[in-house]
């Protein structure tokens, strides 16, 4: 059992590091309403979009480890491009390259890779939120291929995306997924809600949305079984921007500490002010090695819903914790709405919703403890 990364995991960890410094640091946290586009751009320059996917598409042909530790790196400086990074490797690219037939992974690999391609999931509706198979968006056969009618929700970046992974239920009753195309007629941006964050998410809507059979990525009796196993794989993808907020609001709140003086010496120096700083390392630190175990045992297994879980839950809570105790050292500093602890704060928030809630992790958690027990 190691717990040092390899050469070429420092390597790769390093240059997202450096770039992050170099590159997107001057204009982090301006992003709360728009894309990063430009680091979308640098990213692609660097090789950092699509790690993970294969290599004969553009990608790195690395694992999702290694999109972790990149991630974690540009989330420590600018959590918007690091957001950018992960979705490139995670998500939709993820599963075309796992479950996809080789005319999805022609068409939209390459330019995922290239940063000409932003893909959303769309999963949630408005009456199946965590009871996915309760959606109501179907597909039905048609005679050139399938029409696709129904509306989801919550779906982030709506408006830059070219493409959509969409989950409906089928003919014979099971959920699978189809690839949709942002210019496909019948379909359509809905409405827009801001969040907490100020980012917007947006409804989808498909109305005799017409698309060819192959846009059909997973059917049949196994298809939602199959798409829940590589959703596993996205709860590290969640859990590590809620760490990667954490050690920016950490950063930010050290350096505040080590500069402000009170009663005439830093507060950094004050026990109560170290004690903070010794909880959120401790927090951090666990919740980072639950994800990098998670990440590590998904590399020539399926990923364990177990360990995705605890580590989701924990980095989510212990994520929102640390930022909290970050914005309470930094004072009414922290709270102004130009404080980049501010922004965080709202931020981490929400990824305790997105993905599968807290609540419905620690129930699929205590399901596996009570089939299989706790190793």
């Amino acid at each position: 059992m190691r717990f040092r990364l390899t050469d070429e995991q420092r390597m790769i960890k390093n240059l997202a590091a450096e770039l992050a410094e170099t590159e997107f640091s001057d204009d982090a946290f301006t992003w709360e309403t728009e894309f990063p586009e430009a680091n979308k751009d640098v990213l692609a320059e660097q090789g950092l979009l699509g790690i993970a996917l294969p290599e004969e598409y553009g990608g790195g042909g690395y694992d999702v480890i290694e999109v972790l530790l990149a991630q974690e790196a540009v989330g420590r400086v600018c959590p918007d491009t690091a957001h950018v990074l992960s979705r490139s490797s995670m998500g939709p690219p993820r599963v075309i390259a796992t479950l996809g037939n080789d005319y999805l992974k022609e068409k939209y690999l390459q330019d995922v890779c290239d940063g000409e391609m932003i893909m959303s999931v769309a999963i949630s509706e408005s009456e199946a939120g965590t009871d996915a198979a309760a959606m109501s968006t179907t597909v039905e056969r048609a005679d050139d291929g399938i029409l696709l009618n129904g509306t989801k929700q919550w779906v982030t970046k709506a408006d830059v995306c070219g493409a959509f992974l969409v989950y409906a239920k089928f003919p014979d009753g099971n959920i699978g997924a189809v690839v949709v195309d942002a210019d496909t007629p019948g379909f359509s941006l809905g409405q827009a809600y801001t969040n907490m964050a100020g980012h917007e998410q947006y409804e989808l809507e498909f109305d005799d949305c017409e698309l060819p059979e192959e846009q059909i990525l997973a059917e049949g009796k196994e298809s939602f079984k199959n798409l829940l196993i590589e959703f596993n794989v996205e709860r590290t993808h969640n859990a590590m921007m809620c760490v990667a907020c954490g050690l920016n609001a950490f950063d930010k709140a050290m350096a505040y500490a080590k500069d402000r003086e009170q009663f005439g010496e830093q507060i950094s120096e004050f026990q109560g002010i170290e004690w903070k700083f010794a909880d959120m390392a401790m927090k951090l630190e666990a919740a980072r090695l639950l994800i990098y175990r998670a990440a590590v045992n998904a590399i020539d297994s399926p990923p364990s819903r177990l360990e995705t879980s605890l580590a989701k839950v924990v980095a989510n809570e212990f994520g929102d914790e640390v930022v909290d105790e970050a914005l309470q050292v930094q004072g009414a500093m922290g709270y102004m709405k130009e404080s980049p602890v501010e922004y965080l704060y709202r931020w981490v928030r929400g990824w305790r919703i997105a993905g599968g809630t807290t609540e419905i992790q620690r129930n699929m958690i205590a399901r596996d403890l009570k089939k299989h027990g706790l190793d």
